[in-house]
């Protein structure tokens, strides 16, 4: 193998854009440098080039990420996670004030015990506000208060039990603040536009009251509980089930009929969260699993620190690849059109 056929596979590491416009260019560089019997190239010339080719990398995914689509795909991801997340915190609370107004006719009259699921279902609703009427600093300032709050509670959790089984509402909070603080053009209200905001509004209120409903309706009370890894992971009645499940249907109609570029971008920056759900609650969840894990006394081990790495890894992975995806079918259309 020659010197210029080794050099132009390390070239290969650098982006196809790059390739095209400096790579004859830059390999004659090299070749004029070489000495005149040399086989291999010097090993300050592999590192520059292999770290040359990172830098290329970056700068392309910084130039393709700062992109007006990717902007206002990650305020309307903050906008969902946030209402997302309020509805996770809000449904306990809201469940036991119905349950106290149904035991007491005339009214609670007494204090309510609301913490920490009131509070924290508060603050997600702010930042939702925040985010729709283009406050997005001020969305993201209280956005860490919420994260910070995911982050400790997962922290505790796996302090105490070893579980991991809670950590994607984490990752989804820490995700708003830094979606927040992305300028885009529009807020996430404008580029989700009306109709779409009054789904998700629906979908709020409609899987916050869900377990209410059927409580004062008592339509469940004579129904076997349902349960579901990945939907209902606390048994449910049917009524309650049907209503979650048409929340979590109002959700995806807002997301999926956006339109398609946005669309693909909201659903990418999902895929780190989708990822997390899925080694958490089918693969490092409890035992039995793929990812197996031991257990002390009935009580799960600690994670292997191959296990954290597979934990930190595959998400950034999934998400790489689901952005790698985007960018080629969107390059691909764009030549045929």
């Amino acid at each position: 193998m020659t010197l210029d056929h080794v050099y132009r596979r390390l070239m290969a590491c650098y982006p196809r854009a790059y390739r095209r416009q400096y790579e004859d260019e830059m390999i004659g560089v090299l070749l004029d440098d070489a000495a005149p019997d040399q086989r291999r190239p010097a090993a300050r010339d592999v590192l520059a080039l292999l770290g040359g080719a990172l830098r290329a990398h970056v700068r392309q995914a910084g130039a393709r990420f700062s992109a007006d689509p990717w902007r206002e795909a990650a305020q309307a991801l903050a906008l969902i996670a946030a209402l997302t997340l309020f509805v996770r915190a809000a449904r306990v609370p809201v469940l036991h004030l119905a349950m106290l107004a149904q035991s007491y006719p005339g009214g609670i009259g007494e204090p309510v015990v609301l913490w920490p699921g009131g509070p924290v279902a508060v603050l997600w609703l702010i930042v939702a506000v925040l985010a729709v009427v283009g406050w997005a600093r001020a969305a993201a300032a209280v956005a860490v208060c919420g994260a910070t709050f995911e982050v400790v509670r997962v922290a505790a959790d796996y302090g105490q039990y070893s579980t991991v089984f809670h950590l994607w509402p984490a990752v989804l909070a820490a995700m708003i603040p830094l979606a927040l603080v992305v300028r885009a053009p529009r807020s996430a209200g404008a580029a989700l536009a009306r109709w779409r905001l009054g789904t998700l509004v629906a979908a709020t209120l409609v899987s916050v009251a869900a377990p209410s409903v059927a409580l004062v309706t008592g339509a469940d009370n004579a129904t076997a509980p349902i349960y579901g890894t990945w939907i209902f992971t606390a048994g449910v009645g049917r009524i309650e089930a049907i209503l979650l499940t048409a929340g979590y249907l109002l959700f995806a109609l807002a997301i999926l009929s956006t339109p398609a570029v946005l669309r693909r971008r909201l659903l990418a920056l999902v895929v780190p969260v989708a990822a997390t759900l899925l080694l958490t609650r089918v693969g490092l969840g409890s035992t039995g699993t793929f990812l197996e894990r031991s257990t002390h006394d009935g009580v799960l081990a600690a994670l292997t620190p191959a296990q954290w790495l597979v934990l930190v890894l595959a998400p950034a992975l999934f998400f790489a690849v689901a952005v790698a995806i985007l960018h080629h079918r969107e390059r691909s259309g764009s030549r045929i059109a």
